[in-house]
């Protein structure tokens, strides 16, 4: 019997995350909250042979760490990451057989990311509902918005550092345009319309994958 464990948070709803892997004849799938130390022995001392690592716990005493993870790989379980700290994760320990899956894995993994600030986001606790924007989506809507001629390449350039500059737990649009506007002395207004409806996701897009990728192994 296969059993697979995913740690999943606001990257993803669960109930969707479900519609692409779920518990059938062949396989038990469990959801579990994003990832923290001590997560991972737990997990496998119950019978856990896959595990999927989506979203996780970023404070430093409380993350999940590269030498836990290491000491899975060992064995015969597989590992894989996406995502959020799962593609963090599996950029430093692929060379040791984790699994890496998306476009955040492989940016992190060829140098274009090289901060956790970059995924990290405040997020509901019992829901995991996002509360604030990953730098990771603000880039890729930046863009798209470059692409459809919403806003200049320098302008990006000021959007993007104001994005930077606020903390990860208040880093919302509404907050990014305003302190872009102040600093420019100009309106972004339409791109403020364009973000209503053209947003990207970029993190629910690799755990999507992860899903998808790991349903294709269990079968």
């Amino acid at each position: 019997m296969i059993r697979i464990i995913i740690y999943l948070g606001p990257s993803l709803p669960i109930d969707e995350a479900k519609k692409i892997l779920d518990s059938n004849e062949n396989r038990e799938v469990r959801y579990a909250p994003p990832i923290k130390r001590g997560d991972i022995p737990k997990a496998v001392s119950e019978g856990f042979n896959i595990i999927g690592i989506i979203d996780g716990i970023f404070f430093r005493e409380s993350a999940v760490s590269p030498r836990e993870l290491m000491e899975i790989l060992k064995t015969n379980v597989k590992l894989y990451g996406a995502s959020s700290m799962g593609a963090l994760r599996a950029s430093e320990l692929d060379k040791y057989g984790m699994i890496g899956v998306g476009k955040i894995y492989q940016w992190y993994r060829n140098g274009t990311l090289n901060s956790d600030d970059e995924v990290a986001l405040s997020f509901d606790s019992e829901e995991f509902i996002p509360i604030s924007e990953p730098l990771v989506n603000i880039r890729e809507t930046i863009n798209k918005a470059i692409n459809k001629n919403i806003i200049t390449k320098q302008d990006s350039e000021t959007i993007f550092n104001s994005a930077k500059s606020i903390y990860f737990p208040e880093r919302r649009w509404e907050k990014i345009i305003h302190d872009s506007e102040r600093k420019l002395n100009k309106s972004f207004s339409e791109f403020t319309m364009f973000i209503k409806d053209n947003k990207v996701d970029i993190k629910r897009e690799d755990a999507i994958l992860l899903l998808k990728r790991i349903d294709e192994d269990s079968k």
